[in-house]
């Protein structure tokens, strides 16, 4: 399984839309077995989503992200996980614990609307 983070300095992006960079996990069960990140430097929607979707993700968990964005990155195949707040790795923790969503790290103000449940670990 490989998993995203979009991240600023150690905590999750507030928009997937503008973020600068992804934290990348890939996990073997029950292990993490490599971790790098990547960096977004497209700015253009569309060249972004090509971008993320070449990185063969799984899951991605972000912030906040337009709804144009989130159906283009759906329509690779990704799982997107948004209106995530905190500490980029409490946030990991949380998610490979299956608590994400009974977690704390909600964004004031959103609603848990966005996870999917085949999005688990």
């Amino acid at each position: 399984m490989r998993i995203a983070i979009s991240i600023w300095e150690d905590k999750i992006s507030p928009v997937l839309d503008t973020a600068s960079k992804l934290l990348i996990i890939d996990k073997d069960n029950p292990k993490e077995s490599s971790r790098s990140e990547a960096n977004l430097i497209e700015q253009d929607i569309s060249q972004r989503c090509s971008f993320i979707g070449r990185l063969d993700l799984d899951v991605l968990i972000c912030g906040a992200v337009s709804s144009q964005f989130r159906e283009m990155l759906k329509a690779c195949g990704i799982n997107i996980i948004s209106g995530i707040s905190g500490p980029a790795e409490d946030v990991l923790d949380a998610y490979l614990q299956g608590t994400l969503p009974h977690s704390g790290f909600f964004m004031p103000g959103c609603e848990w609307n966005h996870f999917d449940q085949s999005s688990q670990p």
